[in-house]
């Protein structure tokens, strides 16, 4: 319809159903606006093309948008190598073989992290002419996700195997908070019936929201399904982007005790503290409450010789279970004795520091409120992508990757060289010594850590792991 005299004869007839029928006529006019506006931007970008750009044809494709399926025809050129390209669909921001328009796939990827995909077929049908498919939605995920996914893992293999280091806000704060835990989601078509999402928070401290209430301070997140090793690793990194972690006050590492939660500690030289919900927990379920109060100050006051003793006399006047469950208690309290002491007794107080335990509730909000309940299962590579996707959302770059873009076309300032042959060895030795403290302590002998040793270690030679280490110059 392509006047307001001709939206008035539809009105006539159909007023009843007026925002279906005005929704409706400006889709299609939105259409051939769409249409007409793509037709004179392929004319514009023939007439500026680059040079060696020859037009070998037109071909169609048909994009599926806001206000409805659209069919555009643009030119097909050759660049004179063997490669063909479609400036119109480059300048669009539109993938190769993808049926969506970006702010389409946007639209999907950001209700497909709170509804099943079939729910969001649903919806996207209620609000788009034309809708698209759960499969088309589920493909449109994997797309977004596995560019951020092979970005991470490039940027991991130039920090870790050729000594590149990564840009960074050089922010400096004097406490960072980290803590970690790990979720486990159902799977389908596996082996294993169940596999563990595991997830990170980083703050910098609390902020006042009205009376009692507080709320983290600039929070981080980092989510995905991989072991402890690689987890800390694409942590640190994205932390490193943001914060100076040598300048950092003091990290103080909160986890429930599980082992590969504890290494944060190690990798970023902090303090570790056993998060209070499950200490408290641990407790009543080993002893009960006459003297589960007594047991959990002597922890949190670090007198661990003073809470095994009362555990140990109350074991020996148990019988049957009750002395098992006390002794179970006390191997975990052994276990994570580094971690009991109240972490303001070593900082000090008087700096508006409150306990650890944010990551209770950072777990149903980031994973499980999406990939559990409801009875959902999922196959490996999906459950992945789908944490990486709740983490994009989190972090606030769902617009980025959804829209292609990636880091490559954030407004950044220009990278350093990225060749470690432009690196001094001092300051890149200084810089993995600071940032990940992990080079000396108890992960010293992983592979990782040991490529970092000879980043470290070795100027002027070739390591054992292929790295050519500059000369120290001066």
């Amino acid at each position: 319809m392509d006047s307001i005299e001709g939206l008035e004869t539809i009105l006539k007839a159909g007023v009843g159903r007026w925002e279906e029928v005005i929704f409706g006529w400006a889709c299609d006019l939105a259409k051939k606006v769409a249409e007409y506006l793509l037709q004179r931007t392929d004319q514009d970008l023939m007439k500026s093309r680059e040079a060696g750009l020859s037009v070998e044809g037109f071909r169609e494709r048909w994009i599926t948008t806001l206000f409805g399926d659209i069919r555009i025809k643009r030119r097909l050129y050759s660049d004179g190598k063997g490669g063909s390209r479609f400036l119109l669909d480059e300048a669009m921001g539109c993938r190769k073989r993808s049926q969506a328009s970006p702010k389409v796939e946007e639209l999907a990827n950001f209700v497909s992290t709170m509804l099943p995909f079939g729910k969001c077929e649903q919806l996207l049908k209620a609000l788009l002419p034309d809708g698209l498919s759960h499969t088309t939605i589920h493909r449109l995920v994997g797309r977004t996700v596995d560019p951020h996914v092979e970005e991470e893992e490039r940027e991991l293999a130039e920090l870790f195997e050729d000594g590149v280091l990564p840009e960074s806000e050089n922010k400096v704060v004097p406490y960072l908070m980290v803590e970690a835990d790990g979720t486990y989601v159902a799977l389908q078509r596996e082996k294993e019936r169940r596999t563990e999402v595991k997830i990170g928070i980083a703050y910098e401290g609390w902020q006042g929201v009205g009376k009692g209430r507080f709320r983290l301070k600039e929070k981080a997140s980092y989510t995905g399904i991989m072991d402890g090793d690689r987890f800390w690793e694409g942590f640190s990194l994205a932390l490193a982007k943001k914060y100076n972690l040598s300048r950092v006050g003091r990290v103080i590492v909160g986890s429930d005790g599980a082992e590969w939660a504890k290494q944060g500690a190690d990798v970023f030289g902090g303090l570790y503290q056993l998060d209070r919900f499950h200490l408290l927990r641990a407790i009543y379920r080993g002893i009960g409450s006459d003297m589960a109060g007594e047991v959990y100050r002597a922890c949190t006051a670090g007198e661990v010789a003073k809470a095994d003793a009362i555990l140990r006399q109350a074991q020996e006047e148990a019988e049957g279970e009750e002395a098992d469950s006390i002794a179970q208690l006390r191997g975990y309290l052994l276990s994570n004795n580094h971690g009991l002491r109240d972490y303001r007794l070593v900082t000090g107080y008087g700096d508006g520091l409150r306990g650890l335990g944010a990551m209770e509730s950072n777990v149903d909000k980031l994973i499980a409120n999406r990939m559990k309940k409801r009875g959902m299962s999922w196959t490996k590579k999906g459950a992945n992508r789908m944490a990486r996707l709740l983490n994009i959302k989190e972090q606030g770059q769902l617009h980025l990757w959804a829209n292609h873009r990636g880091k490559q076309q954030r407004a950044r300032p220009e990278p350093p060289p990225a060749s470690l042959e432009r690196i001094k060895a001092k300051e890149t030795g200084a810089w993995l010594e600071a940032v990940l403290p992990a080079i000396r302590g108890p992960q010293a002998n992983r592979p990782w850590a040991q490529v970092l040793k000879d980043i470290t270690r070795q100027p002027g030679k070739t390591t054992k792991h292929g790295i050519r280490i500059p000369p120290t110059k001066g």
